[in-house]
């Protein structure tokens, strides 16, 4: 009889369920969730506590922060796709003058 047949499946998952739960990954990613949320509730707090040209100015700041990094994300999208179309172009030129001259070369 083959030695494969004789393998417990049921007990084998059971065993990596017993495993996934007592991993300390699991509980390490609900505590970075919480330590997350307990940092935003803080900086909310600090936010709300600033006087009214303070959370003004502090907006501003934030907007000017996340439009740079928008903008960064954008143009290096748009330069990825500048490398690709020429890359392109430039294989469609090799392939058209190249390879003809090659393959008249095998003719004769």
């Amino acid at each position: 009889m083959n030695p494969q047949n004789n393998f417990n499946w049921q007990q084998a998952i059971g065993e990596l369920k017993a495993k996934l739960e007592r991993s300390p990954l699991i509980t390490q990613n609900s505590d970075s969730y919480q330590a997350v949320g307990t940092f935003y509730n803080q900086l909310l707090d600090k936010f709300q506590r600033l006087p009214k040209p303070g959370q003004v100015a502090a907006f501003a700041v934030g907007a000017i922060i996340v439009l740079t990094v928008f903008n960064s994300i954008v143009q290096l999208i748009s330069a990825l796709m500048t490398l690709a179309v020429l890359g392109v172009l430039i294989y469609i030129a090799y392939k058209l003058a190249i390879s003809p001259q090659s393959s008249n070369t095998n003719d004769k």
